[in-house]
Protein backbone atom coordinates (compact mmCIF):
# COMPACT_ATOMS: atom_id res chain seq x y z
CA UNK A 1 0.00 0.00 0.00
CA UNK A 2 3.05 2.32 0.88
CA UNK A 3 4.66 1.56 -2.21
CA UNK A 4 1.68 1.75 -4.34
CA UNK A 5 1.55 5.36 -2.72
CA UNK A 6 4.85 6.74 -3.10
CA UNK A 7 4.50 5.65 -6.76
CA UNK A 8 1.28 7.97 -7.37
CA UNK A 9 2.65 10.25 -5.60
CA UNK A 10 4.64 12.63 -8.51
CA UNK A 11 1.78 11.44 -11.32
CA UNK A 12 -0.54 13.35 -8.66
CA UNK A 13 1.59 16.30 -8.36
CA UNK A 14 2.59 16.52 -12.28
CA UNK A 15 -1.61 16.52 -12.67
CA UNK A 16 -1.97 19.45 -10.49
CA UNK A 17 0.66 20.90 -12.12
CA UNK A 18 0.23 20.30 -15.47
CA UNK A 19 -3.65 22.32 -16.89
CA UNK A 20 -3.93 24.66 -14.01
CA UNK A 21 -0.51 26.20 -13.21
CA UNK A 22 -1.80 29.45 -14.13
CA UNK A 23 -4.50 28.66 -11.60
CA UNK A 24 -2.41 27.90 -8.95
CA UNK A 25 -0.40 30.73 -9.11
CA UNK A 26 -3.34 33.14 -9.06
CA UNK A 27 -4.79 31.55 -6.33
CA UNK A 28 -1.29 31.72 -4.19
CA UNK A 29 -1.28 35.44 -5.07
CA UNK A 30 -5.17 35.51 -4.24
CA UNK A 31 -3.90 33.92 -0.32
CA UNK A 32 -1.00 36.14 -0.41
CA UNK A 33 -3.32 39.72 -0.46
CA UNK A 34 -5.75 37.72 1.62
CA UNK A 35 -3.57 37.50 4.82
CA UNK A 36 -2.07 40.48 3.68
CA UNK A 37 -5.15 42.74 4.27
CA UNK A 38 -6.01 40.38 7.65
CA UNK A 39 -2.71 41.75 9.03
CA UNK A 40 -3.07 45.39 8.09
CA UNK A 41 -6.76 45.41 9.63
CA UNK A 42 -4.95 43.14 12.63
CA UNK A 43 -2.60 46.27 12.81
CA UNK A 44 -5.45 48.86 12.98
CA UNK A 45 -5.45 50.01 9.30
CA UNK A 46 -9.16 50.75 10.03
CA UNK A 47 -9.13 50.55 6.01
CA UNK A 48 -7.31 48.84 3.15
CA UNK A 49 -5.36 52.20 2.27
CA UNK A 50 -4.61 53.70 5.58
CA UNK A 51 -0.75 53.27 6.42
CA UNK A 52 -0.44 50.28 9.05
CA UNK A 53 2.21 51.22 12.22
CA UNK A 54 5.56 52.17 11.24
CA UNK A 55 6.87 48.98 12.85
CA UNK A 56 4.94 46.83 10.75
CA UNK A 57 5.85 47.16 6.63
CA UNK A 58 8.29 44.24 7.56
CA UNK A 59 5.64 42.23 8.84
CA UNK A 60 3.16 42.84 5.74
CA UNK A 61 6.09 41.94 3.59
CA UNK A 62 6.06 38.09 5.27
CA UNK A 63 2.80 36.45 3.76
CA UNK A 64 4.87 37.09 0.03
CA UNK A 65 6.82 34.14 1.68
CA UNK A 66 4.04 31.97 -0.21
CA UNK A 67 4.76 33.47 -3.44
CA UNK A 68 8.44 32.50 -3.00
CA UNK A 69 7.23 28.75 -2.06
CA UNK A 70 5.27 28.79 -4.99
CA UNK A 71 8.09 29.89 -7.28
CA UNK A 72 10.77 27.33 -5.91
CA UNK A 73 8.01 24.63 -5.80
CA UNK A 74 8.12 24.71 -9.52
CA UNK A 75 11.81 25.42 -10.25
CA UNK A 76 12.36 22.38 -11.38
CA UNK A 77 9.73 21.70 -13.90
CA UNK A 78 11.62 21.65 -17.24
CA UNK A 79 8.78 23.37 -18.75
CA UNK A 80 9.15 26.41 -16.65
CA UNK A 81 12.82 27.54 -16.96
CA UNK A 82 12.60 30.17 -14.25
CA UNK A 83 16.38 29.42 -13.50
CA UNK A 84 17.01 30.69 -17.61
CA UNK A 85 16.47 34.36 -16.11
CA UNK A 86 17.97 34.45 -12.73
CA UNK A 87 21.56 34.65 -14.81
CA UNK A 88 23.17 38.27 -15.20
CA UNK A 89 22.54 40.15 -18.34
CA UNK A 90 24.64 39.00 -21.37
CA UNK A 91 23.97 42.22 -23.35
CA UNK A 92 25.95 45.04 -22.33
CA UNK A 93 24.18 48.42 -21.04
CA UNK A 94 21.65 46.85 -19.30
CA UNK A 95 22.33 48.68 -15.71
CA UNK A 96 21.87 52.07 -18.04
CA UNK A 97 18.50 50.27 -19.26
CA UNK A 98 17.49 50.10 -15.65
CA UNK A 99 18.35 53.54 -14.74
CA UNK A 100 16.28 54.96 -17.89
CA UNK A 101 13.30 52.74 -16.79
CA UNK A 102 13.05 54.61 -13.77
CA UNK A 103 13.81 57.82 -14.81
CA UNK A 104 10.71 56.89 -17.52
CA UNK A 105 8.52 55.60 -14.37
CA UNK A 106 9.14 58.65 -12.45
CA UNK A 107 7.89 61.16 -15.00
CA UNK A 108 5.03 59.18 -15.72
CA UNK A 109 3.99 59.19 -12.24
CA UNK A 110 5.08 63.21 -12.19
CA UNK A 111 2.67 63.76 -14.62
CA UNK A 112 -0.14 61.59 -13.66
CA UNK A 113 -0.44 63.00 -10.11
CA UNK A 114 -0.31 66.59 -11.52
CA UNK A 115 -2.90 66.10 -13.95
CA UNK A 116 -5.01 64.46 -10.96
CA UNK A 117 -4.05 67.82 -9.15
CA UNK A 118 -5.51 69.75 -11.85
CA UNK A 119 -9.02 67.46 -12.30
CA UNK A 120 -9.14 67.43 -8.52
CA UNK A 121 -9.84 64.23 -8.48
CA UNK A 122 -8.49 63.48 -4.46
CA UNK A 123 -9.42 59.89 -4.23
CA UNK A 124 -6.98 59.06 -7.96
CA UNK A 125 -3.81 61.11 -6.25
CA UNK A 126 -1.35 58.51 -4.93
CA UNK A 127 -1.04 58.08 -1.55
CA UNK A 128 1.32 59.52 0.93
CA UNK A 129 3.75 57.73 2.25
CA UNK A 130 4.06 58.07 6.02
CA UNK A 131 7.36 60.14 6.85
CA UNK A 132 8.10 57.57 9.82
CA UNK A 133 7.64 54.48 7.35
CA UNK A 134 11.22 52.72 8.70
CA UNK A 135 10.39 53.30 11.98
CA UNK A 136 13.25 53.77 14.19
CA UNK A 137 16.41 51.31 15.93
CA UNK A 138 16.29 48.18 14.74
CA UNK A 139 13.28 48.18 12.85
CA UNK A 140 14.85 50.84 10.44
CA UNK A 141 17.21 48.19 8.76
CA UNK A 142 14.10 45.54 8.94
CA UNK A 143 12.22 47.37 7.22
CA UNK A 144 14.29 48.68 4.83
CA UNK A 145 15.38 45.30 4.06
CA UNK A 146 11.80 44.55 3.43
CA UNK A 147 11.05 47.24 1.50
CA UNK A 148 13.64 47.38 -1.24
CA UNK A 149 15.34 43.99 -1.30
CA UNK A 150 12.96 41.31 -0.25
CA UNK A 151 9.15 42.92 -2.19
CA UNK A 152 10.72 43.69 -5.25
CA UNK A 153 12.71 40.62 -5.02
CA UNK A 154 9.91 38.42 -4.42
CA UNK A 155 7.38 40.04 -6.43
CA UNK A 156 9.60 40.19 -9.84
CA UNK A 157 10.24 36.47 -9.37
CA UNK A 158 6.78 35.78 -9.30
CA UNK A 159 5.64 38.39 -11.91
CA UNK A 160 8.04 38.45 -14.19
CA UNK A 161 10.05 35.24 -13.62
CA UNK A 162 6.59 32.99 -13.58
CA UNK A 163 3.61 35.09 -14.96
CA UNK A 164 5.41 36.70 -17.74
CA UNK A 165 7.27 34.23 -19.13
CA UNK A 166 4.44 31.78 -18.94
CA UNK A 167 2.06 33.72 -20.81
CA UNK A 168 3.82 34.98 -23.66
CA UNK A 169 3.97 31.85 -25.68
CA UNK A 170 0.22 31.16 -25.47
CA UNK A 171 -0.41 35.76 -25.69
CA UNK A 172 2.55 37.00 -26.95
CA UNK A 173 4.39 39.69 -25.46
CA UNK A 174 2.07 42.68 -26.07
CA UNK A 175 -1.19 40.97 -24.40
CA UNK A 176 1.18 39.04 -21.62
CA UNK A 177 2.82 42.30 -20.68
CA UNK A 178 -1.04 44.25 -20.06
CA UNK A 179 -2.21 41.32 -18.30
CA UNK A 180 0.89 41.09 -16.06
CA UNK A 181 0.11 44.61 -15.33
CA UNK A 182 -2.95 44.14 -14.80
CA UNK A 183 -3.14 41.93 -12.46
CA UNK A 184 0.37 43.75 -10.19
CA UNK A 185 -2.09 46.76 -10.44
CA UNK A 186 -5.27 44.88 -8.86
CA UNK A 187 -3.13 43.73 -5.93
CA UNK A 188 -2.21 47.21 -4.49
CA UNK A 189 -5.26 48.35 -3.42
CA UNK A 190 -5.10 52.10 -3.40
CA UNK A 191 -7.29 53.79 -6.45
CA UNK A 192 -3.93 56.40 -6.91
CA UNK A 193 -1.74 53.49 -7.58
CA UNK A 194 -3.81 51.95 -10.37
CA UNK A 195 -1.79 53.90 -13.06
CA UNK A 196 1.48 54.18 -11.27
CA UNK A 197 1.66 50.54 -10.60
CA UNK A 198 0.10 49.71 -14.17
CA UNK A 199 2.81 52.15 -16.01
CA UNK A 200 5.42 50.65 -13.84
CA UNK A 201 4.81 47.26 -14.39
CA UNK A 202 4.41 48.28 -18.30
CA UNK A 203 7.75 49.47 -18.21
CA UNK A 204 9.55 46.72 -15.81
CA UNK A 205 8.18 44.10 -18.10
CA UNK A 206 9.86 45.29 -21.18
CA UNK A 207 12.61 45.55 -19.47
CA UNK A 208 12.95 41.94 -18.48
CA UNK A 209 11.59 40.89 -21.88
CA UNK A 210 14.86 43.31 -23.64
CA UNK A 211 17.35 41.83 -21.21
CA UNK A 212 16.15 38.57 -20.60
CA UNK A 213 16.99 38.54 -16.96
CA UNK A 214 15.13 39.03 -13.98
CA UNK A 215 18.04 41.48 -12.54
CA UNK A 216 17.45 44.60 -14.43
CA UNK A 217 13.80 44.58 -13.25
CA UNK A 218 14.58 43.71 -9.65
CA UNK A 219 17.17 46.96 -9.81
CA UNK A 220 14.32 48.92 -11.06
CA UNK A 221 11.82 47.63 -8.79
CA UNK A 222 14.02 48.34 -5.86
CA UNK A 223 15.31 51.81 -6.82
CA UNK A 224 11.64 53.19 -7.07
CA UNK A 225 10.54 51.65 -3.37
CA UNK A 226 14.12 53.15 -2.14
CA UNK A 227 13.57 56.61 -4.05
CA UNK A 228 9.55 56.47 -2.03
CA UNK A 229 10.73 55.57 1.19
CA UNK A 230 14.22 58.69 0.65
CA UNK A 231 11.22 61.16 -0.52
CA UNK A 232 8.53 59.94 2.60
CA UNK A 233 11.18 60.71 4.98
CA UNK A 234 12.67 63.79 3.61
CA UNK A 235 9.47 65.20 3.21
Amino acid sequence: MAKKLKFHLPFIWQLLLSPNLNLIALLALLVTLTVTISLRIAFGSTTLYLPVPWYYPWALAVPQLILLLFVVSISKDERKPIRAVLHIPYSEGWIRRSIMTVLAIIVAIFLYSFAIYKIDVSYLMPPQVPKNILGENGFTLVNLFAIVVWVPFVEELFFRGFLLTSWIPKYGHVKSILLVSLVFMFVHSHPGLYFPVFMSSLLISYLFIKTKSLWPAFLSHAALNLLVVIVAASA
